[in-house]
């Protein structure tokens, strides 16, 4: 039997080791992680995030666009199953006069490459702007409701019986190819750590990785829609408003994008809580509309969560490593841990599928 350890319980971490379960029946999978679904620590991204499908790859970037598109496919799917927590909801994202010239006031230059991909994509008549906005586009998008879809994989795991360990923070990859639920060394490890890669060893990378901030405001105030501004503020150029209702009620309220992150502990910026729940009232009344589901007439926060999110200079790195040939890497994903898991564990599954079969194992 193929042993497999997956390092890391986020999203890609689970997704990767269900895809490989089921596309390898034989095989035996385990997960080590030092963090599992339902802890709540800054190390710890998946639960912080949004989460939408909104794809960051650019025009060149064919290998995450080819990602991503399987992620959407697979998550519209997953939305007609209750119990992963993910939800069918138009997304709208719209553009400000400063984002136009930043594009050569060029709009096919902010046309998604994704149009093609995703249903129903349309741009907006001016009549549908808010307030700043010179033009915009919708399509068919997604919510998910993440402590809901974290424990959906980790139940989709244990029924295809996959092993589910925590452990002390790894110093070396070499570790956990001791840790096979079975007493045996693995065959293959599949590099998933997200946050904690930077500190773990046993493997080169000549790109840094480094985590980006977020903090985001879960609330008690439901909307219809996704809806996500950019537009620009030269005071807080690392801001950008977001909105994603929520699958039970409520929404999540963003955002920042903050690459330099100094020493110390990761706690709230007060002022930046105040920013947002004045660009999100002003933004989008609805949130804030006592005759919209019963919504409180002021942002009522639940939990004000800060996490960060696993960036990497060249983006998502997912290929067998050049050093050992029992190690594959999938980690990387910075904002797009969620709508590119799918897309991820497909690329995974085939450079898997090349190694047992030219395995002598």
């Amino acid at each position: 039997m193929h042993n497999i350890v997956v390092i890391g319980a986020g999203v890609v971490g689970l997704t990767n080791a269900l895809e490989i379960k089921r596309a390898f029946p034989g095989v035996s999978v385990t997960i080590v992680a030092k963090n599992l679904p339902g802890d709540l620590t800054t190390e710890y991204t998946s639960p912080f995030a949004g989460a939408n499908w909104e794809s960051f790859a650019s025009n060149e970037d064919k290998a995450l666009q080819e990602m991503d598109a399987v992620g959407y496919h697979r998550l519209i799917e997953l939305c007609d199953e209750p119990a992963a927590g993910i939800w069918r909801k138009e997304n709208f994202i719209y553009f400000d006069e400063t984002k136009l010239k930043e594009n050569d006031s060029d709009i096919s230059k902010l046309r998604p490459w994704f149009k093609s991909v995703v249903n129903n994509y349309r741009e907006l008549d001016a009549s549908e702007l808010p307030e700043g906005a010179v033009w915009g586009y919708s399509y068919g998008g997604l919510v998910i409701s993440v402590p809901i879809y974290l424990q959906y994989l980790v139940g989709q795991c244990l029924r295809e019986g996959i092993v589910i360990r925590r452990t002390k923070e790894l110093k070396s990859v070499q570790e956990a190819r001791k840790l096979h639920s079975s007493g045996q060394d693995a065959h293959t490890v599949i590099n998933c750590a997200g946050i904690l890669v930077s500190r773990l060893g046993g493997f080169k990378d000549p790109s840094k990785s480094y985590p980006v901030l977020g903090q985001v405001l879960l609330t008690r105030n439901s909307l219809e829609n996704i809806e996500i501004f950019e537009l620009s503020d030269p005071d807080y150029p690392d801001e950008i408003p977001y909105l994603f209702p929520r699958k039970e009620g409520g929404s999540i309220i963003g955002g920042c994008f903050r690459k330099n992150i100094g020493p110390g502990p990761v706690v709230e910026d007060k002022e930046l809580t105040k920013r947002l729940i004045q660009r999100a009232t002003r933004l989008v009344p609805q949130l804030t509309d006592t005759s919209y589901k019963n919504n409180p007439g002021h942002i009522d926060i639940v939990r004000v969560a800060v996490g960060l999110r696993p960036f990497r200079e060249d983006g998502i790195r997912i290929e067998q490593d050049s050093e050992h040939e029992w190690l594959i890497h999938s980690y990387g994903a910075g904002a797009g841990g969620y709508q590119g898991s799918y897309g991820f564990s497909h690329k995974v599954v085939q450079l898997l599928a090349t190694r047992i079969n030219n395995s002598k194992l």
